[in-house]
């Protein structure tokens, strides 16, 4: 993801004027989906005293994270968009694209990692959250809600 992002930095603006505002408007999505989820698992995930916020010893299934599973992975990929959005040149596209199929390569590894840490709670887990579709997420928390 770094790649489309110093691009960013050396290519000129698009020519479509309306689908770079939109990628500056998704520019500030990242942020809410990149830091909002280091709280929740240094709020919830049992970390160790001076460890990383990855190493969490407990499933943390609140905030974003009941929406969908890899909040900071989906953060990625909307800085990846934004970038295309906002320069509208071939290679931050291709460098886009190799991030975010790397990102979802790498989701799917952190999923099968989870289920033999965590074990049948982070099974269920997976069962009733996606792992990054948010609209999908949104409809079935508020299933999930209106269940209770």
């Amino acid at each position: 993801m770094v790649a489309p992002l110093c691009l960013l930095f050396f290519l000129p603006g698009g020519r479509l004027g309306w689908l770079v505002v939109v990628g500056w408007a998704l520019f500030g999505v990242p942020a809410l989906l990149g830091w909002l989820p280091i709280l929740a698992f240094r709020r919830h995930g049992r970390i160790a005293q001076g460890k990383s916020y990855i190493l969490t010893t407990s499933l943390v299934t609140s905030g974003l994270h009941a929406v969908v599973r890899h909040p900071q992975f989906l953060a990625s990929d909307f800085l990846a968009v934004a970038v295309m959005c906002i320069t509208q040149h071939w290679p931050v596209y291709l460098a886009g694209a190799v991030g975010i199929a790397g990102n979802h390569a790498t989701m799917l590894k952190a999923d099968r990692d989870l289920v033999g840490t965590l074990g049948e709670p982070c099974r269920v887990y997976r069962a009733q959250v996606p792992r990054w579709n948010p609209p999908v997420g949104l409809w079935r928390w508020v299933r999930r809600m209106h269940s209770q």
